[in-house]
């Protein structure tokens, strides 16, 4: 890991760390800069502000944790590991999506998951030696898909990641699964 992304990580830790124990509004540059014990101004060398710090955690947590199987043939792993990454972080994850302040995370969140379907999906059709002919079908099923699945996953994190991520990604991957049959 190179240093740059160890004082960003060290950054975000203290950052989540905070959030999880007072309001997101409460916390300052400084707050966070003192729980990370750096000055206030290495913040500034990595981030514009509290919400930059937001997106880079979700971005770089998220990506780190599915590199290495993101790939179509893998997607039901891939949402296993969304799963267990925002059970694990319920708490701020669900601090985030209810500050008002913070409801561009949202769509910010949305649009991650958007890529990523659409990624999934680009490669399935390279894999399949499938030409995309109906560009405008292709577009609604991957904004179904990606709409939907972030408004699941946003209101199962707003319900305390209830069922737990185990039970939910069986029922998830079977209603993937069953969508196709109709």
């Amino acid at each position: 890991m190179d240093r740059q992304n160890e004082t960003k990580e060290l950054i975000a830790s203290s950052f989540k760390y905070l959030v999880c124990n007072k309001p997101i509004d409460k916390i300052s540059i400084t707050d966070i800069m003192n729980q990370a014990n750096f000055r206030r101004q290495t913040f500034y060398d990595y981030f514009d502000d509290k919400y930059d710090l937001v997106t880079w955690i979700f971005l770089y947590e998220i990506t780190e944790l599915t590199r290495s199987s993101f790939h179509w043939e893998n997607w039901e792993q891939v949402l296993f590991l969304l799963l267990n990454y925002l059970e694990k972080n319920k708490k701020y994850y669900k601090k985030l999506f209810l500050n008002v302040k913070l409801d561009s995370f949202k769509d910010y969140f949305t649009y991650t998951l958007k890529q990523g379907v659409q990624h999934l999906a680009d490669e399935y059709f390279e894999q399949n030696n499938q030409i995309i002919e109906q560009v405008e079908m292709t577009e609604i099923t991957i904004n179904f898909y990606a709409y939907g699945l972030s408004q699941l996953l946003h209101e199962w994190v707003l319900g305390g990641c209830l069922p737990p991520s185990d039970a939910y990604h069986k029922l998830l991957t079977q209603v993937i699964h069953n969508s196709s049959h109709f």
